[in-house]
């Protein structure tokens, strides 16, 4: 099967147009050839970029075997929050099934919606991410009711795991304005503690979590991350943090740990 690494450029030259128009052509691909394509989709160009492969690959009479997604941007709006809203994911995953690839691989995608939504699609559970965390005598930290859903098969990935600690957190979606409790915040002190979680974007779960507890030592595992708010408070706060590469971006952090984000079927 020949591959095509949207995230690296491999097996495909990419341009981009002045006025921010994204063009793709494929050299190297002849009929009836079974295509594997890797597309982190994390802004609205990567998702162009995706859709015009796909094209490509029908201009050339390819056969589209497999889609290998890291991160699916638009996987946290994928319900109706407020009126008048879009659902971000729909919208999404129409485009995606526009596509025509016979498989869809997606890692830890934020719900199953996703999946529900995108056709032939396959969610590949964070597994390769909680075996990382290998401090002895570990606190889980649950941060919310998506990650509890998650967490009887951390203990089975990862035996350094042995108490568990919830978190009750809502989110006013008006104004984003965040309130979290630790509801045991006694059982993770002077213990090493970790929070494990689908997606990092500017860190305020995480960092609020870290306020209200007195751990000897933190981590943060991570599928994908964003730290839109960059590292400096979070260095404050943790020892450690374990993301994945599925963001397609370099981390400027001593505490940073990458992990390849690993997708196969």
């Amino acid at each position: 099967m020949k591959i095509i690494n949207l995230n690296i450029a491999q097996g495909i030259n990419i341009t981009l147009f002045p006025d921010n128009q994204p063009h793709v052509n494929i050299p190297g691909i002849e009929e009836d050839d079974e295509v594997k394509v890797i597309c982190s989709l994390t802004d609205s160009i990567k998702v162009m970029q995706l859709l015009e492969t796909a094209n490509a690959l029908d201009n050339l009479f390819a056969k589209k075997k497999l889609l290998v997604i890291p991160y699916l941007m638009a996987a946290r709006y994928d319900r109706l929050m407020q009126h008048g809203d879009s659902i971000d994911v729909k919208v999404l995953a129409d485009l995606i099934n526009s596509c025509g690839f016979s498989k869809v691989l997606l890692f830890d995608v934020h719900s199953d919606v996703s999946t529900l939504l995108i056709k032939n699609a396959v969610n590949i559970t964070n597994r390769q991410m909680v075996e990382q965390y290998n401090m002895p005598d570990g606190v889980l930290i649950c941060p919310d009711a998506g990650a509890a859903k998650k967490v009887s098969k951390y203990f089975e990935w990862n035996k350094n795991l042995k108490n568990i600690v919830y978190c009750s957190k809502n989110r006013d979606l008006a104004t984003g304005k965040l309130t979290l409790e630790v509801l045991e915040p006694q059982e993770c002190e002077n213990r090493n503690c970790v929070i494990i979680d689908d997606i990092c974007d500017g860190g305020a779960t995480f960092l609020s979590i870290a306020e209200k507890i007195k751990p000897r030592h933190l981590t943060l595992v991570v599928s994908h991350g964003i730290f839109s708010k960059g590292f400096a408070t979070l260095e404050q706060k943790f020892n450690e943090i374990i993301v994945s590469d599925s963001f397609n971006k370099t981390y400027a952090s001593k505490i940073v740990k990458i992990i390849p984000a690993v997708l196969k079927g």
